[in-house]
């Protein structure tokens, strides 16, 4: 049977697996493997079972179909995309928690306390990310960044500062830690890299520390590419606002706030929009034109 060994591996990598670990229970690895390098598999009960532990509509996968991953996968793109509503359906309506295998239900957790966050639910995210981090594996690198990024997001929120720059600390030494890593196979998420070198600028600029904030703003910016998220690229511009605001340099700060809102609303975020507000009614930027 031919089959879309490349959106296997998409997946399988974007939930931090190996293949070994995605093997475990169903098949040996090398048929893991040759399904990803071969696009081919002879038995339909594995490919379920493989397609299953990764949240992968198995019909896609079997047509050759452009991918249109479901239920974690799907809603993983509505919160990308700013739809929190679609998401918060979807993660009702398709994904039971009960039904999700293990691998999958950190990842559950950890979208849920986007939604939370996204509603301001802090604490009701806080539950979540607390779930996530009990389930998750180690070998999950990825996940394990994305949890330690929206608990560090949470805290910032909640104006705890202090937790925050522990939580962000945490997640800049895994950073450190998996890219020096001699396992070439690490597929960490560059959006992921971004968001948390991003995040330590902001905590940075909490302290006044310039030096330290521009240092933490371009590593973030050295790992943004094409493929990175809009709504992340708006967060750098909101951080580049504030810094060029603390150093006087008002006409740069007012064009980085204004790069941040017209991008947020284009992006239809109005959680991201309601964020950038204050700052433009701060430096009297009229955002209506």
């Amino acid at each position: 049977m031919i089959i879309r060994g490349d959106l296997l591996r998409h997946q399988r990598e974007a939930m931090g697996l190996s293949q070994r670990a995605l093997a475990e229970g169903i098949c040996h690895q090398s048929l893991v493997s040759r399904m990803e390098s071969e696009g081919h598999v002879t038995s339909m009960v594995i490919l379920t079972d493989i397609c299953h532990r990764l949240q992968i509509d198995l019909d896609k996968i079997v047509s050759l179909e452009e991918p249109n991953y479901l239920n974690l996968s799907a809603v993983r793109q509505a919160i990308n995309n700013g739809d929190y509503d679609i998401a918060r359906r979807l993660l009702k309506r398709e994904c039971n928690l009960k039904y999700l295998p293990d691998e999958a239900r950190p990842l559950y957790h950890t979208l849920h306390a986007r939604l939370e966050l996204g509603q301001q639910n802090f604490f009701g995210a806080l539950n979540d990310l607390q779930n996530a981090s009990v389930a998750v594996s180690q070998t999950q690198k990825n996940l394990l960044l994305e949890i330690e990024m929206v608990t560090t997001e949470v805290w910032i929120k909640l104006e705890d500062f202090e937790k925050a720059r522990f939580c962000n600390r945490i997640a800049v030494k895994k950073v450190r830690n998996f890219l020096n890593s001699r396992n070439r196979q690490n597929n960490l998420n560059n959006d992921l890299i971004v968001s948390i070198y991003r995040q330590s600028a902001d905590l940075a600029l909490a302290q006044e520390a310039i030096s330290t904030a521009e240092d933490f703003l371009i590593q973030a910016k050295s790992f943004v590419s094409k493929s990175t998220l809009t709504n992340e690229l708006i967060r750098i511009n909101l951080v580049e606002g504030k810094l060029r605001s603390i150093k006087k340099e008002r006409k740069e700060s007012c064009r980085a706030y204004l790069r941040a809102y017209t991008t947020a609303e284009q992006l239809g975020d109005t959680v991201m929009m309601e964020d950038i507000k204050p700052y433009l009614v701060e430096n009297n930027i009229d955002y209506f034109d």
